[in-house]
């Protein structure tokens, strides 16, 4: 079910305690991980083991899953 928060404080309180997983690693989710983080969110990153992004992610010092496991190990996923 879809939730209308009217402000961005009440946004933030509702993800907290929770972990997010974003899906895909690019300029915008690395900017949306540290905001979530800076926010007191939990975050982990979803990606193939494939993906160049992988190594990427780990330099930048954020937890990677395969995509399967950063869904399982979440309340919340969002996909970039």
């Amino acid at each position: 079910m879809a939730q209308h928060f009217l402000r961005e404080s009440e946004y933030y309180q509702y993800l907290k305690g929770k972990r997010v997983a974003i899906l895909g690693y690019d300029e915008a989710a690395r900017e949306e991980v540290k905001f979530l983080l800076d926010n007191g969110v939990k975050v982990v990153i979803g990606l193939r083991r494939v993906d160049d992004q992988w190594d990427i992610v780990e330099k930048d010092g954020y937890i990677v899953k395969t995509l399967e496991d950063a869904v399982e190990a979440s309340d919340i996923v969002q996909v970039w």
